[in-house]
């Protein structure tokens, strides 16, 4: 064998031991870290403190946030300041979380901050609190209901494309994008967004005691300002979370320098936990927070960011 060859075969050897270090190393430091986010984890919810619960974005569907309020429920958390920037979103979706909500609420006191946006959806969730703050520039309110239906009838037409339809009953599946929608129809569906109307505006009429003068100026669609929102008593108080937790204090005794938890829906479950946040604290650990980023995003929930249904949102999704 020439001098060459073992030259290079000696690299390739150090080479291969360098990697197998190299992993070894990164499965153990991921184990720790996953094992104190664990520890963490758990002791987090027996330890007294108060909690900081975030809702933001377009309100879908989420088993695994409202598994992670009725957690919340049962841990040893004092009070729980709610962090809202939400344009709203499903209807059924943001009565979910605003009734999981005021579950939490039944053994503490729980205070909104609403921010940039609490409209429809969510001031539904902001709703779900004892007091309610926004900054004077937050937009606050659209209460109302939306059915969305796009109609794509010409377009079919214009291509040649027609669409054979049975159905055991002329409102089945009606209204759809493929046919005309006959005024029974449309009645139907005016019928649904009036009924959830109404069970939204009942909500702000028992929540913020509004009188029904009072609940007609701020039901018809439209966002407020937060001092307009405060003057409507769709708020209580302009401020944000320093305001929040000196309310909580003075008005409900809680100790305000226990410590604020940061309480996230758990996403894949406890194996996720321990393997993937791990992998993601051990690879910014050894430096590699560019990778880390990457693997957060490529391992994160996919979510569609279009919702069907009838909404409770400030604006509507563009189809």
């Amino acid at each position: 064998m020439s001098s060459d060859a073992v030259v290079e075969r000696r690299y390739l050897r150090r080479r291969v031991t360098f990697w197998r270090i190299a992993t070894a190393l990164l499965a153990i430091i991921a184990i720790l870290v996953g094992a104190s986010r664990l520890a963490g984890g758990f002791g987090g919810e027996t330890a007294a403190h108060i909690a900081r619960v975030k809702v933001s974005g377009l309100i879908l569907d989420d088993a695994e946030f409202t598994r992670m309020l009725d957690r919340l429920a049962k841990s040893n958390a004092k009070a729980v300041i709610l962090d809202i920037d939400s344009p709203g979103g499903g209807a059924a979706a943001s009565e979910e979380i605003y009734e999981h909500l005021r579950k939490v609420g039944e053994k503490r006191p729980i205070v909104a901050v609403d921010g940039s946006l609490a409209a429809s959806g969510g001031y539904i969730v902001s709703l779900a609190a004892d007091h309610i703050f926004a900054r004077n520039s937050s937009a606050v309110g659209s209460i109302g209901v939306i059915f969305q239906n796009p109609n794509v009838t010409q377009l079919l037409t214009t291509v040649g494309v027609k669409m054979e339809v049975i159905k055991s009953s002329p409102l089945k599946a009606s209204p759809n994008p493929f046919e005309a929608t006959p005024p029974e129809a449309t009645a139907a569906m005016a019928a649904l967004v009036g009924d959830t109307f109404a069970w939204f505006k009942n909500l702000v009429r028992e929540r913020r005691h509004l009188d029904d003068q009072a609940l007609a100026k701020v039901a018809d669609g439209r966002v407020f300002a937060g001092a307009q929102a405060l003057s409507l008593k769709l708020i209580d108080g302009i401020g944000g979370e320093d305001e929040a937790l000196a309310w909580l204090k003075s008005e409900k005794g809680i100790d305000t320098d226990l410590p604020i938890r940061n309480w996230t829906a758990e996403r894949g479950g406890w194996l996720r936990r321990l393997t993937g946040d791990a992998m993601m604290g051990a690879l910014s650990q050894l430096g590699l927070a560019d990778a880390s980023k990457l693997l957060s995003a490529a391992s994160g929930p996919v979510r569609a960011q279009v919702t069907s249904g009838l909404l409770v949102l400030w604006q509507p999704i563009d189809q």
